[in-house]
């Protein structure tokens, strides 16, 4: 008798295990099929004519992200022989849309795109003809005491001593909103023009966008039969387009 009611003890078992990794594979499978569902959605939304796409970048922002280029300039904080002053006439800013990293969060088809903050794209010829394309990037965080031993605060102050890392968060501070954002150049000489040319060069009409993940990992993306692609490639070489739906879907 004991031996039956331990060998039913263990069919129970087994039922209810089986059971809980049934709810467990079903529901996540829903929850995939569920944000799969909303991603192609959003995509089908994401039209040239879409409002995220076409509104323009703040004048006054433009204004002050090509404040800190001419700054850069002024530096000479790239090579002297390559002209990166451009033509005001043909300046031109990218629309840029944000996407979060955790999509699984997101509920709504109308909140996996956003118009980021921190992120701007920009082109322009310089005086030779050759076009030119940059990133901005907005840091707007301080260089702040910290007695964290951890800190990035305390590694400066040990490698260049308190008072030099005291005058870094002055500076920081007083910086002004020309000085916090970060310019990348993209140049002909150095390759780095390959994507946005191709880009541009296979969309329908020789525009292209930019998402990004949390104003991170930037792609440039464009429409080819009015659908969204991103450029995809490591080797500037081999450079191939894919549906943006897909980089959405893990």
């Amino acid at each position: 008798m004991k031996t039956i009611k331990l060998s039913i003890l263990f069919l129970v078992q087994i039922l209810l295990l089986s059971c809980s990794e049934q709810v467990y594979v079903d529901g996540t499978s829903k929850q995939v099929i569920k944000r799969d569902k909303m991603i192609t959605q959003a995509i089908s939304q994401l039209t040239p004519q879409n409002k995220l796409l076409v509104e323009e970048i703040n004048k006054n922002v433009q204004d002050t992200i090509l404040e800190r280029l001419n700054m850069n300039i002024a530096g000479r904080w790239n090579d002297s022989s390559l002209s990166l002053t451009l033509m005001k006439s043909t300046i031109k800013f990218v629309p840029v849309i944000d996407s979060p990293s955790r999509l699984y969060l997101v509920n709504d088809s109308e909140k996996v795109f956003r118009i980021p903050e921190k992120f701007a794209c920009f082109y322009g010829q310089n005086d030779n003809g050759e076009t030119i394309y940059f990133y901005a990037i907005y840091h707007a965080e301080n260089f702040m005491k910290d007695t964290n031993p951890k800190s990035y605060y305390q590694g400066y102050v040990e490698v260049f001593g308190k008072e030099a890392a005291d005058k870094m968060v002055e500076s920081s501070i007083k910086r002004t909103e020309a000085e916090r954002w970060e310019i990348m150049s993209f140049t002909p000489q150095k390759n780095g023009t390959k994507k946005f040319e191709y880009a541009r060069e296979h969309s329908d009409d020789g525009t292209f966008f930019i998402l990004t993940r949390e104003n991170t990992y930037p792609h440039i993306c464009f429409f080819k039969d009015k659908k969204p692609y991103y450029c995809w490639g490591a080797n500037q070489d081999e450079l191939s387009m894919e549906p943006l739906e897909n980089y959405l879907k893990p």
